[in-house]
């Protein structure tokens, strides 16, 4: 069995009632996990696996992925999911931190800025200079130079 805890990145259907979550995790960086049976309607872990939830994991080895046997919600960002503005914004970033980690490279430091990013967003109003904050601070972890973001045009 492994533990760990992670922020749910995205989610995507498999089969009938199957879903493929990528998830960024503390002990492991980015990883995709099955998510048996959670599409249906007396799963336990439903509510547990959703998007910018931040999670405590129990998984197992799988054939091809690694298979969630339990989880504990540690946070849903409540304020972040009320407020549209927000809440597009920090999918926007769980977009960025998707498509720029590579699976599997564990680094302490950017989970930190995860996890902090996200308290921060949810307990206050203005988000503007964490977002960019964000996007700075993880483009100087990993490794792609100092320059300053001041929108994700800038990125891609």
């Amino acid at each position: 069995m492994i533990k760990t805890e992670g922020i749910i990145l995205k989610k995507s259907d498999l089969g009938e009632t199957d879903r493929l979550l990528t998830i960024y995790t503390k002990d492991f960086g980015k990883i995709k996990v099955l998510a048996k049976g959670i599409k249906k309607l007396n799963s336990k872990l439903r509510y547990h696996l959703e998007p910018l939830n931040y999670s405590y994991l129990i998984l197992v080895e799988g054939k091809s992925f690694r298979i969630i046997k339990d989880a504990v919600l540690m946070d849903q960002f409540l304020n972040i999911r009320r407020d549209l503005k927000k809440i597009g914004r920090t999918f926007d970033l769980m977009r960025l931190l998707d498509d720029l980690i590579i699976d599997e490279e564990q680094d302490e430091n950017i989970w930190t800025l995860c996890l902090t990013t996200l308290y921060q967003i949810n307990k206050r109003e203005e988000v503007s200079f964490i977002v960019r904050d964000f996007r700075n601070n993880l483009i100087k972890l990993l490794g792609y130079g100092s320059k300053e973001v001041k929108s994700s045009a800038d990125i891609y």
